[in-house]
């Protein structure tokens, strides 16, 4: 959450303050009204210095209690891209082994857990479209352009074009930028 002084706010332009006061707010009612309430779990965290080389022998140095309630709108949520999400576009586009980057990528071969996946899009951190829309839309003026210095896989450039904002992204690595190439024109009219 952004937080302001009130007498830099007051010194700010009104065209200004009218972007800051359109941000997302979790305490607003329009937003807390729109969550249940929820609680997290009881307990206490508990971080030991490091002692004689082994963890959790040593002087205990933060315990911190945990188990708050509230509404769920303090918490800003969005899946993982999906399958469909992370592929749109690459048809055609051959498929890489990769390194399982959890649990439910792993598969079964002969009754027995393989650590490798083969994906058409192998960039290890692509970003659900929704969740890019929703910054884009967040950070950029109508009409603006936006900059993504590490482009990756190119879903702030589908979010883009979604939104109807300029794009320009930078990527170094050459085959991620042929899949954001793919991905993104496979979202302009």
């Amino acid at each position: 959450m952004i937080t302001i002084e009130e007498k830099l706010y007051n010194k700010m332009p009104d065209d200004i303050k009218a972007c800051f006061n359109e941000l997302p707010n979790p305490s607003r009612d329009e937003v807390v009204g729109l969550f249940p309430e929820s609680k997290s779990g009881n307990g206490k965290a508990t971080t030991y210095e490091k002692n004689g080389g082994q963890w959790g022998k040593g002087k205990q140095i933060r315990n911190a209690d945990f188990g708050d309630s509230g509404s769920a709108s303090r918490f800003f949520y969005c899946a993982k891209a999906s399958k469909k999400d992370r592929n749109e576009g690459l048809e055609g586009f051959e498929e890489k082994v990769t390194k399982v980057t959890n649990m439910y990528e792993m598969e079964r071969e002969n009754g027995t857990m393989r650590e490798l996946a083969t994906k058409q899009n192998f960039h290890p951190t692509v970003k659900p479209t929704s969740l890019m829309q929703y910054l884009v839309r967040l950070v950029t003026p109508k009409g603006g352009t936006v900059l993504d210095c590490f482009m990756g896989s190119g879903s702030t450039g589908k979010a883009c074009v979604l939104e109807g904002f300029d794009f320009i992204g930078i990527e170094l690595d050459p085959e991620y930028c042929k899949i954001a190439e793919a991905r993104i024109k496979y979202k302009q009219p």
